[in-house]
């Protein structure tokens, strides 16, 4: 998949209340942030780093994600394929 260069936001209500600044250069993904929305628990450091490289390294939400961490794995895919969505040429 190709995109466009620039940074994309998305932000999902469900399954968890979550938003993304997704970055892009030379039609590639280079940075994901992931952030929780008020009254959300925050993405713990360690997951945050997980996601982020499996969905540079896919290049896009077509990740594993984390076993343990099954409903932050669907929103993640959720709001980082929705700024994608944005940013596809």
């Amino acid at each position: 998949m190709i995109f466009k260069p620039g940074y994309y936001e998305a932000e999902i209500d469900n399954p968890a209340r979550i938003k993304t600044e997704v970055k892009i250069e030379d039609k590639r993904i280079v940075d994901v942030k992931l952030y929780t929305l008020k009254d959300e628990r925050p993405i713990e450091p360690d997951l945050a780093k997980e996601f982020k490289g499996q969905i540079i390294d896919a290049q896009s939400v077509n990740i594993d994600g984390v076993s343990a961490a099954s409903i932050l794995t669907k929103a993640v895919k959720s709001v980082v394929g929705k700024a994608l969505a944005d940013a596809r040429i």
